[in-house]
């Protein structure tokens, strides 16, 4: 997405890393502004549930280390799944 030079004035002014847009816009909660805007806020509730979603995913990521998945050459099939020590 572009930024105006608007946009890019204020960033600078109010120190806001671009690393942030990219979380408001991905997780935020949008609200209908004026003109056929949208405003997206990152608020508690976005917060707590993208930290609820990567602590379930950090749980999975460690019951997975023990785990291999066989596919055929094509990707097409899983062969087989075992537990791996």
């Amino acid at each position: 997405m572009k930024t105006s030079k608007h946009a890019s004035e204020r960033l600078q002014q109010r120190g806001i890393p671009k690393d942030y847009i990219d979380i408001i816009l991905r997780h935020g909660t949008s609200i209908r502004k004026p003109g056929n805007a949208l405003e997206y806020r990152l608020y508690k509730k976005d917060k707590d549930r993208i930290i609820k979603q990567y602590k379930h995913l950090i749980h999975l990521l460690d019951k997975c280390t023990t785990k291999a998945v066989v596919v055929d050459s094509n990707m097409e099939e899983i062969v087989t799944v075992y537990n791996v020590m």
